[in-house]
């Protein structure tokens, strides 16, 4: 019961924090809007990415009406915004070597840490499933020699 619990509230935790990451893009990016001269594409990948999550959260609230339909969406959804995070990326680090940059700091600093925020994330979730294919590999590599183990000792 504990730990169901704590599955629960580390989920609310993490939604609540994309969330808030999400809001603050579309914040962000609407004020400095007209503030980035050299990548004037920055506050518009910040919003777009911002509404693309906060659709996804919203979204997520029709697995309990069709499960089958939000799969579909759900696959939109993810190849748009893995498309939209490199392109994002591309706008973004490709002027970080620009002095003068010519573009908002707080913009730049918020679009860059939120894409180096998301690089951590994935590479998490990497090796989180690394981790995991790798422990099931070897729970069932174990099964399976203790199944040849016990059938060898039947007479």
């Amino acid at each position: 019961m504990a730990e169901t619990s704590k599955t629960s509230i580390s989920s609310i935790l993490g939604v609540l924090l994309w969330t808030a990451l999400s809001i603050a893009m579309v914040v962000i990016g609407s004020m400095y809007i007209d503030k980035c001269e050299v990548q004037p594409k920055i506050p518009i990948y910040l919003i777009v990415a911002g509404v693309v999550h906060l659709v996804g959260f919203l979204l997520s609230l029709l697995k309990l009406v069709s499960e089958k339909a939000m799969y579909g969406i759900e696959g939109v959804m993810g190849i748009f915004s893995l498309c939209w995070f490199i392109a994002g990326s591309v706008w973004v680090f490709s002027i970080y070597q620009n002095h003068p940059r010519n573009c908002d700091d707080t913009l730049y600093k918020f679009a860059f840490g939120i894409l180096i925020f998301e690089y951590i994330f994935l590479a998490f979730l990497f090796v989180v499933t690394c981790v995991f294919t790798c422990c099931i590999g070897f729970q069932t590599a174990n099964a399976d020699a203790e199944r040849t183990h016990l059938g060898s000792n039947v007479p």
